[in-house]
């Protein structure tokens, strides 16, 4: 009888625990069929000797040292504004200047809105503004400045808000004072008839009744001209045929508004008044 010792794979595997199997015996008779030999490889692990991370961190840390990483000096000395820069916006300030509170006027021709937008520019380049922002930037800003001065004056005399508050605080002192004499004749020159005496100012009382008129009227105007406001307010100020509609559309508007016109009579019969009190 022969005798085999059967290996396993894994049997002299000297990291692992000894497999079961190894080691057994198989015994086989003379009229026994041997059994195809099994070929056993014994499986080595190499344990690789494990690296040190302190060269690897080194080389890193040397590389960002290099490249400057871990100081903002650099940063910093970038971010400052450049004189040219801070000049530019000088520029923008005394615009900003120039412009501030026309955003706060609450009668409709003033077109606060639109200021308000130039002034949120002007806050803009005044706090960050680069020397790239002068020149034709702020030039085309301050044309459309120009532009949108001259369309509130062109809206004023049909705004009646606008009119009352230029008048308000001197009919008021009028109403609550004296009625003045009537003015002296200026004398006639010679070989010329004597000139008439002039109507003597009115009284306070009436005044009083045309203010209270004005400011009850002036509001319900704006109202009645809502439209026209708000085309004024959404066009273009620097075209010229968009300002030109704009403008007429009020007009057209106010001569159909009966607010509008008994706010003009009240006008009309106060301005005598504030005449006689300039004299």
């Amino acid at each position: 009888m022969l005798w085999l010792v059967r290996t396993t794979p894994g049997a002299y595997d000297t990291n692992g625990p000894p497999s079961r199997a190894s080691g057994h015996l198989w015994g086989y008779g003379a009229l026994m069929l041997r059994p195809r030999a099994r070929v056993g490889r014994a499986q080595t692990l190499l344990s690789l000797p494990r690296r040190s991370a302190a060269p690897v961190i080194g080389l890193v840390l040397g590389l960002l040292l290099a490249s400057g990483c871990g100081s903002d000096s650099g940063e910093k000395k970038s971010a400052e504004p450049s004189k040219a820069a801070l000049d530019c916006r000088e520029s923008w300030k005394d615009l900003k200047d120039d412009v501030k509170g026309r955003g706060s006027l609450t009668y409709p021709s003033a077109l606060a809105p639109k200021w308000n937008g130039i002034l949120a520019a002007a806050n803009h380049y005044t706090a960050s503004a680069t020397a790239d922002d002068c020149g034709k930037t702020i030039s085309n800003e301050k044309k459309t400045i120009a532009a949108l001065t001259a369309f509130g004056a062109k809206l004023r005399p049909y705004d009646m808000e606008y009119r009352l508050q230029a008048i308000q605080e001197d009919a008021e002192a009028y109403a609550s004072g004296p009625r003045p004499p009537a003015p002296e004749p200026s004398p006639a020159k010679k070989g010329k008839k004597k000139a008439k005496k002039p109507p003597r100012p009115p009284k306070p009382a009436d005044i009083k009744a045309a203010l209270a008129t004005l400011t009850k009227q002036a509001p319900l105007a704006t109202e009645q001209q809502t439209p026209a406001w708000q085309q004024a307010r959404a066009g273009d100020v620097t075209d010229t045929a968009a300002v030109k509609k704009a403008v007429k559309d009020l007009a057209f508007l106010s001569s159909e508004s009966k607010a509008y016109a008994a706010a003009s009579a009240a006008l009309a019969e106060i301005r005598p008044a504030l005449k006689a009190a300039q004299d």
